[in-house]
């Protein structure tokens, strides 16, 4: 089995709780995660103004490939997402090779849906944002498998979100996600 490698791309203002729990879940199952600031350092503000510091920079790590590419929500973070052209091309170049797009809350819509990227593809997000974009189809879900692309409605969803991007990536070894979620006495697995 190859070990996998995910991407999380944070900026100023991303929901912690979103984040924190995903990275936990990844690293739990053994899959190698890279904490990416797309800020100009890798010390970051929060929703809640809590202080996380990032492995690295997107700009410096950004000719790697990675097998997924996570965002979290959170509404400022989300707009730093967006706003920022090298985490645009960054998911083009991604989904182009067909690797995982990960999009939890808000960055469904505000990143994704944003710049057409879901290309009518069935998503979820939060707080009623799919309104606003004329890209994707909207599911109410509280997670949504099209294809490559993973999208969960926030920070509520966040184990099975996580979990299904777990098994996923980790399609070759179902039992270890599986163990993994009974573990944490996670009751809303398999889903």
């Amino acid at each position: 089995m190859t070990e996998k490698h995910v991407a999380v791309l944070l900026a100023d203002g991303f929901e912690e709780g979103e984040a924190v729990v995903f990275i936990d879940i990844m690293r739990r199952l053994d899959i190698k995660v890279d904490v990416l600031s797309c800020m100009e350092t890798p010390a970051l503000n929060t929703y809640f103004e809590t202080r996380i510091t990032a492995d690295d920079t997107l700009k410096n790590c950004y000719d790697n490939t990675y097998d997924a590419v996570m965002m979290p929500g959170g509404p400022k973070g989300t707009d730093n997402l967006c706003g920022n052209p090298m985490v645009i091309d960054f998911l083009k170049r991604h989904i182009s090779e067909d690797k995982y797009i990960c999009a939890l809350c808000s960055s469904g819509a505000k990143v994704l849906a944003a710049h057409n990227l879901l290309e009518g593809r069935r998503y979820t997000t939060g707080g009623g944002l799919q309104e606003k974009f004329a890209d994707g189809q909207f599911v109410d879900q509280k997670v949504v498998v099209d294809g490559n692309f993973i999208s969960g409605k926030g920070l509520g969803v966040s184990f099975e979100f996580a979990f299904t991007v777990a098994k996923h990536l980790l399609a070759d070894n179902v039992e270890k996600v599986d163990w993994q979620a009974s573990h944490i006495y996670f009751d809303h697995w398999p889903l």
